[in-house]
């Protein structure tokens, strides 16, 4: 089983209803494979549906499996399973479901396309180093 690093959990306190130091691991893990870029944006007040979303940018449909991968089997060590995953095939939009907070894990060019930052404007930006 992969562990976690004390480098990747520090001040983070993992606990399953600590829903934003779980997002901020999952953006942490994506740092340390090599993500071009990583926004939290926090969707409490915003959507009924998910506190969270976790925004990342990829060089490519490779390395956008490979967080995916990680992601899943690293959040697993401490018990959370995604609800859903949808667009591994394809690799430029995957979405990971946590229900509590969801992972999109875009190619540069899909996340530019459908810039969600833009979309979700007036969403507070979560610190995650």
């Amino acid at each position: 089983m992969i562990g976690l690093s004390s480098e990747l959990t520090d001040g983070l306190k993992l606990d399953k209803k600590n829903t934003k130091d779980m997002v901020k691991l999952a953006a942490r893990i994506a740092d340390s494979k090599g993500a071009d870029y990583i926004n939290i944006l926090e969707m409490k007040k915003r959507l009924i549906i998910t506190d969270y979303f976790l925004i990342i940018g990829t060089k490519n449909t490779r390395l956008s499996t490979n967080l995916n991968d990680e992601i899943k089997l690293r959040l697993k060590t401490l018990g959370l399973i995604p609800i859903n995953t949808t667009g591994s095939a394809e690799a430029n939009w995957i979405l990971i479901d946590y229900n509590d907070f969801v992972i999109h894990i875009f190619t540069e060019e899909f996340r530019q396309y459908y810039d969600l930052e833009r979309l979700w404007k007036d969403s507070k930006n979560i610190n995650w180093k």
